[in-house]
């Protein structure tokens, strides 16, 4: 992941300068400007934080996967007004990070050329099993804001999966006796790309926040054919 979240560094940092330039040249003054017919809207959605937990659908049954999975996505988005002043289009960078806590080895079948899960015997303790799914994404999307601070968003992305990988510490399931910690970073069989829809609504600073990613973590008949639903909340930086 180290790799993963320096490259989340490294876009977000280049796409901040900007995005705060095209703030700092609408100055707030108040309700109304001195010389303007309309309020000022205040939040303008530039840098947007998403914190969120994945339901992670069509997942195989045997695998329990009932846990809290929390992620986030941060997105610096440059702000375009409409005619109408009360909508925009907003255009960006993103990154977004899932995680999935399961009783599963997420494992390469060589014979078959997939990915598959593999559930750990019932006698075998572990403290972590999680895997970690990274991608950086150009989102696109239609903003309407009201004078009142009243406002929601739809859109959709486009990304490059950076990183899927599996992070185990427990017994050794071919030697219980033993503890083995190990993070898995060459799961094969990845999807290249992913293509989320998501939606914002709220108030202010504050939204809710859903999306639903429409394309697998894995290419067809080569793994599991997984993919996240989240909900949480929305923070508008500025």
């Amino acid at each position: 992941m180290k790799k993963g979240f320096l490259v989340m560094f490294s876009i977000v940092a280049l796409a901040l300068s900007p995005v705060a330039a095209q703030n700092a040249q609408t100055p707030y003054t108040g309700p109304k400007a001195a010389d303007a017919d309309e309020p000022i809207v205040v939040f303008r959605d530039r840098l947007v934080l998403d914190v969120f937990h994945s339901f992670w659908m069509n997942m195989p049954k045997e695998v329990d996967h009932m846990k809290f999975d929390p992620g986030f996505n941060v997105s610096a988005i440059w702000d375009f007004r409409m005619k109408r002043k009360d909508l925009a289009i907003g255009l960006g960078v993103g990154v977004t990070y899932h995680t999935q806590y399961s009783n599963a080895l997420l494992r390469y079948d060589k014979d078959n050329d997939i990915m598959k899960y593999y559930l750990l015997p019932a006698n075998i303790n572990y403290k972590r099993l999680k895997m970690n799914y990274l991608n950086v994404n150009i989102p696109l999307e239609f903003r309407y804001r009201h004078s009142c601070g009243f406002k929601f968003s739809v859109g959709a992305r486009v990304g490059l999966i950076a990183e899927i990988s599996q992070k185990y510490k427990g017994d050794d399931p071919s030697n219980p006796s033993d503890t083995l910690m190990v993070k898995n970073l060459h799961v094969m069989n990845k999807m290249k790309y992913n293509v989320d829809v998501y939606a914002r609504i709220g108030w202010k600073f504050v939204s809710a926040y859903y999306s639903f990613q429409v394309t697998p973590l894995f290419t067809e008949a080569k793994g599991p054919r997984i993919y996240p639903m989240s909900v949480g909340i929305s923070l508008n930086l500025f």
